[in-house]
């Protein structure tokens, strides 16, 4: 009796251990191709860079992006804030290209390509669970300043879906005037 009470137990433990232990992250999609720029005031287009499963987003990154810039101020060192860590839900990565206008120097503004980065992280059914914006050639500090997050709920990821239905709110702002993201675009899936 003894024996079958033991291996009861011991499958029993064995069962909830091995449903507890989380998977490891995956990566199911990168591209690293280059994206032509949309047109100056056009819709901007996110294009899928990167999905993962088992994922999550690193929150004490994208609450503190100006103390997480170790060396210079460029892309290359802010995509590690926003790159996913082990979690359990699916994470995507899209970047949209565009023309804006540049600071100039006091001169007339500056034509150049920009680039947005979109992440978000959904349940298995691609139920929205959070969503962050933020234009990567941000360069006036705080840097925190040009994060958005989603302020949406019961919103499903699929191909088409306009930023705007994400209802975008700067997470860190000095007005309320100030608060919305007003841009648009569309996420491409594929």
């Amino acid at each position: 009796m003894k024996v079958i009470l033991s291996t009861i137990i011991f499958l029993t433990l064995t069962t909830i251990l091995s449903s507890c232990h989380s998977q490891p992250m995956q990566t199911v999609f990168v591209s690293n191709q280059k994206d032509t720029a949309t047109e100056l005031k056009a819709s901007k287009i996110y294009i899928l860079k990167k999905k993962t499963t088992n994922s999550d987003f690193d929150y004490s990154k994208l609450k503190d992006i100006d103390g997480n810039i170790k060396d210079t101020l460029n892309i290359r060192n802010l995509m590690p804030i926003f790159e996913p860590k082990s979690g359990q839900l699916n994470y995507f990565q899209f970047l949209a290209t565009f023309k804006g206008e540049g600071y100039n120097g006091g001169e007339a503004p500056l034509i150049k390509d920009f680039h947005d980065i979109l992440i978000i992280k959904t349940d298995t059914d691609n139920k929205i669970i959070d969503a962050f914006q933020y234009t990567l050639e941000w360069a006036e500090p705080p840097l925190q300043f040009d994060l958005f997050k989603s302020s949406a709920d019961n919103i499903t990821l699929i191909n088409n879906l306009d930023i705007r239905q994400l209802k975008f709110k700067r997470t860190d702002s000095w007005s309320d005037d100030n608060k919305d993201l007003k841009e648009s675009g569309t996420i491409q899936l594929k």
